[in-house]
């Protein structure tokens, strides 16, 4: 089990990781983040995840396990952004 997954983006491929993830008792803490506020109005109404932010670097904080659900030419700018805030251990 992990302590925190952080969801960055919670479309289809992240809103099905969050609920398997609570089905499954996987994670203590969901932290999810995307990039527009009626994105993540939604994923809150849904019961998604335990923390909702705006900021890709607030989710990962502290978070063991971080899946991007994002398109991939989005990484390398979402990469170069939360890579300094990744904790020392933490599966990407």
């Amino acid at each position: 089990m992990f302590e925190k997954l952080a969801l960055i983006g919670i479309g289809l491929i992240g809103s099905s990781i969050a609920r398997a993830t609570r089905l499954k008792g996987l994670a203590r803490t969901i932290a999810i983040s995307t990039r527009k506020q009626e994105t993540l109005d939604e994923a809150r109404s849904l019961g998604l995840g335990d923390s909702y932010t705006l900021d890709p670097i607030e989710a990962v904080k502290h978070a063991d396990l971080v899946i991007l659900c994002i398109p991939v030419q989005a990484y390398d700018g979402v990469m170069k952004q939360i890579g300094p805030y990744l904790q020392a251990g933490a599966i990407l």
